[in-house]
């Protein structure tokens, strides 16, 4: 008798209330991602641009000696993310990473003056060569 009561109170305490249940309606975002290189500071800058919209969209720009990877992530257990990463073509090894967390019932909000999107416009520098990256997300 005592298990019976035991298994109905867990049973209860376990169910989900109609409170916990509803979630916020997801808004949808498109993301654009503007990226700049020059092999030089004495060079012009080539620009580049990649669309990253739906859960598992990743995009890859290999310049001279720079990557540029931006993957968007919307699994539905963490807040929704853009992770950006460059990465020194020349060893392998990633020299900046960029997380970007955005709440799913929220659009994103472009705040950055001069049109730098929401993450702002961002400066990657090659540890062995004059190479420069720059790059700013914005939402479209």
């Amino acid at each position: 008798m005592e298990l019976a009561i035991a298994a109905a109170v867990l049973l209860v305490g376990c169910t989900s209330s109609p409170e916990t249940s509803t979630r916020q309606p997801v808004v949808l975002v498109s993301i654009d991602c503007h990226v700049f290189y020059r092999a030089s500071t004495t060079e012009s800058l080539r620009e580049s641009k990649v669309r990253l919209t739906t859960d598992g969209d990743v995009e890859f720009i290999e310049f001279d000696d720079l990557g540029f990877n931006a993957s968007y992530i919307d699994d539905g257990f963490e807040a929704r993310s853009l992770v950006i990463s460059i990465t020194n073509l020349d060893s392998g090894v990633e020299i900046a990473r960029q997380l970007n967390q955005m709440d799913r019932g929220k659009s994103l909000i472009n705040q950055f003056i001069g049109g730098h999107g929401f993450t702002g416009l961002m400066y990657v520098y090659h540890p062995s060569s004059p190479g420069e990256l720059q790059y700013f997300c914005e939402s479209t």
